[in-house]
């Protein structure tokens, strides 16, 4: 009866004595609504879902996945900063939440209004073509826009990662381009399997199934390196277009005021789900390098990415079209 007593006595004080530890234990109680700022089917969507399906598994509660797209991205992170701080409202979002701000105005939300809890993946884009383009190389496809002034090229909004490659391709190339618009890259998606345009940068998480099913023709990848789920697809930088290197990457991110406690334990998680070996093989399988990071070292990468897309927007003059 005694120790009984003593371990009812100590399982009061507990909480008392150390509430985030009893904060981050008691969380989750109920699920987890994790939004893809973006449309179904889309890398950011293809993302969340994988990541979804094993911290649901973790934390012994569902992680329901929500697509919103609109505003490249902005309407679903508006949403994410602006509701209640408590660890059921999460973000998965990228690149585009540090170069958006460059390009927009009137927001309706700040960076500074998401808490960064954990990066998830990397991936760079790939130029694809439609099948009815006759261009097998990068050099093919320069001669055959110089021949075609004003080509259009599908971008899933503006500010995206797409939309940079865009202007630099442009710009480095020394080509015309018509940019359309669409509402996310499963928009986009469909635009060029369709031939509403012929070519597009697609983040390699979206497309690479679309190039090993003969259904689009992968040209280059706009990162540094060759792809290790693709390597025999080579760069636009080696193919001559020098200095080219545009990678998105992907996180996790919270209102700005929830608890330290609920941040530590979902970055934790986190964490865990992209060092697991299955999350690892279905990212790579994808094209992705899967990530992993404190909220202090994602802070500090945010951060800089900021600074970083702020001054080559600022230098390049780029504005939104």
């Amino acid at each position: 009866m005694r120790t009984h007593c003593l371990a009812a006595l100590f399982a009061t004080l507990i909480p008392a004595l150390f509430p985030a530890a009893a904060l981050a234990q008691a969380w989750p109680s109920r699920p987890i609504t994790l939004i893809a700022p973006s449309s179904a089917g889309s890398t950011p969507d293809t993302v969340a879902r994988i990541l979804a399906q094993k911290l649901s598994e973790q934390l012994g509660q569902q992680v329901l996945v929500v697509s919103r797209a609109g505003a490249s991205g902005n309407l679903g992170s508006e949403s994410v900063a602006k509701a209640a701080p408590d660890g059921y409202t999460i973000l998965l979002g990228s690149i585009a939440n540090t170069i958006n701000p460059h390009f927009m105005k009137g927001l309706g939300f700040t960076l500074d209004e998401l808490a960064p809890v954990s990066s998830v993946a990397a991936a760079p884009d790939i130029l694809v073509l439609n099948p009815s383009v006759p261009a097998n190389n990068l050099r093919e496809l320069l001669a055959w826009m110089k021949a075609n002034p004003g080509a259009s090229m599908g971008i899933p909004g503006f500010g995206s990662t797409p939309h940079l490659s865009s202007l630099l391709l442009k710009s480095i190339g020394g080509v015309e381009l018509t940019l359309v618009p669409y509402q996310g890259g499963g928009a986009v998606l469909t635009g060029i399997l369709g031939n509403q345009v012929p070519m597009v940068f697609a983040t390699s998480v979206s497309i690479i199934p679309r190039l090993r099913g003969n259904q689009l023709r992968g040209i280059g990848v706009t990162s540094a390196k060759r792809l290790v789920s693709m390597p025999e697809l080579p760069t636009l930088a080696e193919q001559g277009l020098t200095g080219f290197d545009v990678t998105a990457w992907f996180g996790v991110f919270a209102p700005a005021k929830t608890p330290k406690a609920i941040i530590d334990r979902l970055s934790e998680e986190t964490r865990k789900a992209t060092a697991s070996p299955d999350v690892r093989k279905r990212m790579m399988d994808l094209g992705a390098d899967p990530l992993g990071s404190t909220p202090e070292e994602f802070g500090a990468y945010v951060k800089s990415e900021y600074a970083k897309w702020g001054k080559a927007v600022s230098e390049a003059g780029i504005k939104a079209e």
